[in-house]
């Protein structure tokens, strides 16, 4: 029998992986497990539902505790058709903990309710689930201009940090400096939509992304060194970049990331090495 101690909440991600035996990308595994808890009343962990959300830090550190430390999961960052995305799988002893777990100590009503929302909700990609639970779960429209204002500011600082850190030999800072204004782009022409289901998933999307990015410039301490990868970078802010470029684009509000016109920001030279960096790495669809 293999002792290992994880959280209470901890069997929801980990159960999900014993029945669907992967899930791609980070995205797809927090919108599953907030599904899982919201709509199977499941008590787990705690998710912030309005202006960077539904996402969990709780979740984001449990999964790693499972797969850095304990072993119960493999965590792969997967080169896809354009760019980076992780992809989460069970280990041998990751289903003998789980399935332990869930014997000693999840009701079988609790379990039976699980099982049917991670395998309706699991069949589908990040992009529709996204989608689903933006329109349904975040962002009502008494709160948009509330949360237009919070990210307006948000993006307008971030801007200003990264365009005082840029480096030339640190392409994660020129492509959060081109994210940066592509979401600023696409927040300003939702907010002109006047449509409350447009502004609320497009914002969503915009908040969760903008949310990522102060999270990543909130542990770089040293702008003399470049603190991530490209490809660390981008796997981390891909989803959300490309969700925005599916459905935003999909509803007519703004084009491609690789199509902006971003010349109002940067020079002639920085523009053709942006180009050169999203023809590698554009957002694409992703089916999995």
């Amino acid at each position: 029998m293999i002792k290992v101690k994880i959280p209470e909440r901890g069997w929801i991600p980990l159960y999900a992986l014993q029945i669907l035996g992967k899930i791609p990308t980070a995205t797809k595994m927090q919108k599953l497990v907030f599904l899982v808890q919201t709509e199977g009343k499941i008590d787990g962990y705690r998710f912030y539902k309005n202006h960077y959300g539904p996402f969990s830090d709780e979740l984001e550190v449990d999964v790693r505790s499972f797969s850095q430390s304990l072993g119960l999961m493999q965590t792969q960052i997967v080169e896809g058709a354009h760019y980076p995305y992780y992809v989460y799988q069970p280990t041998h002893k990751g289903q003998q903990v789980i399935g332990q777990f869930m014997v000693e100590n999840v009701p079988d009503d609790v379990r039976e309710r699980a099982e049917s929302l991670i395998k309706k909700y699991g069949s589908k990609n990040y992009k529709q689930l996204l989608e689903y639970v933006y329109k349904k779960y975040v962002i009502p429209k008494e709160t948009f201009e509330e949360t237009y204002s919070h990210l307006t500011d948000d993006l307008s600082s971030l801007n200003s940090i990264w365009t005082n850190w840029y480096r030339d030999d640190c392409a994660a800072s020129f492509l959060i400096l081109a994210v940066v204004e592509y979401c600023s782009k696409a927040l300003s022409k939702v907010k002109a939509t006047n449509e409350p289901v447009l502004q609320g998933v497009c914002a969503s999307s915009i908040s969760e992304l903008t949310g990522k990015i102060m999270d990543l410039t909130a542990h770089w301490k040293s702008p003399e060194e470049c603190p991530f990868s490209f490809k660390t970078i981008f796997s981390e802010i891909s989803d959300q970049i490309n969700f925005i470029d599916h459905f935003c684009g999909r509803q007519g509000i703004i084009g491609n990331i690789a199509e902006i016109d971003f010349s109002d920001f940067i020079n002639e030279e920085e523009l053709r090495r942006l180009e050169d960096v999203l023809a590698q790495t554009r957002p694409s669809e992703l089916m999995y």
